[in-house]
């Protein structure tokens, strides 16, 4: 019975590591699952797509630091930047990423500190992250800001606010 347990355990493993890394794969992951549906609204610009029932999101590959981020994010009625509250969500904003652009990079997202958490400055709950395993670090003090995609495809870093990042806007529809 043991070499069956752990015969079991191991290919459990396996098959863990090929999911978690296959999930990381923009370009396989947005080909099979994200179709890219335009967003309902006619947001007046190209590039727009529904994310869930109530939001739309896009990228700007512009770089800007993060208080001037937010201000275009909210220069759209119902705007911010984006908050990703599930592993599904973080997927979908992973491929309009990568419908942007397929070279990876940073991008501003709507999570910041306040104190000792974190919260989204859409006022959304934070139950969920994709941290990197040493992250947050609050290096130097001036951490206060998050960037999606510093140490690969959907990993999130915290990073000075006057970095100059791409940045994903939502509008709540």
């Amino acid at each position: 019975m043991r070499p069956v347990v752990v015969t079991a355990v191991l290919l459990l493993v396996v098959l863990m590591s090929m999911s978690a890394s296959a999930a990381w794969d923009p370009e396989s992951m947005c080909q099979a699952k994200f179709l890219g549906t335009p967003c309902r609204r006619n947001m007046g610009q190209e590039g727009w797509y529904q994310f869930g029932q109530n939001r739309c999101v896009k990228t700007f590959l512009d770089r800007d630091h993060q208080s001037g981020a937010k201000k275009l994010c909210r220069s759209f009625t119902g705007g911010d930047l984006v908050s990703i509250h599930s592993l599904a969500e973080l997927c979908e904003v992973e491929c309009v990423m990568y419908l942007a652009s397929n070279r990876q990079r940073e991008y501003w997202i709507g999570l910041e500190r306040s104190g000792n958490t974190f919260v989204w400055t859409d006022g959304s709950e934070y139950k969920y992250s994709n941290w990197h395993r040493r992250q947050p670090a609050e290096s130097g003090g001036s951490e206060d800001c998050v960037e999606m995609g510093y140490y690969g495809w959907g990993i999130w870093n915290d990073g000075n606010c006057l970095n100059r990042n791409s940045l994903v806007c939502q509008v709540k529809l």
